[in-house]
């Protein structure tokens, strides 16, 4: 059985009205869901808290938080936890379209709470999966130390592994999340570099980082400059409308910090909320 976290979170409670005054008004959260006798919360990475009244009588085994794991198939794990002694309780639900989940499954573990299996539909996290687990982008690079503290303390990427071969060959591996592939045809390329530095730099690949507004694009250019990686330009607006700075990254490594028109921002927020774990 593979988990891939806390997916969702329910509340029985006779304080209903409260409960959802506080979701709503004081920690922001938007309805998702609003239901007869419950009202599903959305948040921000597609995961959900709801919240029941006293009347739903289909959850009245619970009187505490439940939380749900989300798995890939509801039946499978399920199975394998009844293998090991784990008490269900009732049969295996199957959503409706306007469900947070296609299917899910309440048990109780040794520790006497309950808690739920859950499986999302495809068009949420967790419900489509990757055919791999992780993708890497290499670079090759004459001097290591130099380029680690522009990813490191630049950009503040996490080293999750470094390692010296016995004949001296060295490596470092950061965290990435989280990340795109973006292909551009040979005069998007060239449209790209001369309305971010009005020239062209001859490389077939660059590095670009997203950044939400200009305050924190200007401080993460002065952090970069103290790594080591100052701005080979100036700050710019695209054709695109979009607010962009080249930056001047180790081993000639072209390196765009930008921000996204608030639309578009809303846009690309929405669908990383989406994307396949």
């Amino acid at each position: 059985m593979r988990v891939y976290g806390m997916a969702w979170v329910g509340s029985r409670t006779p304080r209903f009205e409260s409960m959802r005054d506080f979701l709503a008004d004081v920690v922001g959260l938007p309805v998702g869901l609003d239901q007869p006798d419950a009202v599903v919360f959305d948040l921000p990475d597609g995961d959900a808290f709801e919240v029941f009244k006293p009347t739903d009588t289909e959850h009245s085994f619970f009187d505490h938080p439940v939380a749900g794991l989300l798995v890939d198939d509801v039946r499978e794990a399920r199975a394998e936890l009844q293998a090991h002694g784990i008490e269900f309780i009732g049969d295996v639900h199957v959503g409706v379209e306007t469900s947070w989940a296609t299917e899910w499954s309440h048990f109780r573990a040794p520790d006497g709470h309950v808690y739920v299996l859950v499986s999302r539909p495809a068009a949420h996290p967790g419900g489509s999966r990757r055919a791999f687990d992780e993708l890497r982008i290499c670079l090759r690079v004459r001097d290591l130390d130099a380029a680690v503290r522009v990813y490191r303390d630049g950009l503040g990427l996490p080293i999750v592994d470094e390692w010296t071969h016995p004949g001296g060959q060295r490596g470092v591996l950061f965290a990435v999340a989280p990340a795109a592939i973006e292909l551009f045809d040979e005069a998007q390329w060239d449209l790209v570099d001369d309305s971010e530095t009005g020239s062209r730099h001859g490389r077939d690949h660059a590095l670009r980082v997203e950044v939400r507004d200009e305050a924190e694009l200007r401080a993460l250019a002065a952090r970069l400059a103290g790594a080591g990686a100052p701005a080979a330009g100036e700050l710019v607006d695209t054709p695109w409308e979009q607010r962009c700075l080249r930056v001047a990254a180790p081993e000639g490594e072209q390196l765009t910090l930008f921000v996204l028109p608030d639309e578009e921002r809303r846009v690309r927020e929405s669908a990383r909320r989406l994307l396949p774990r």
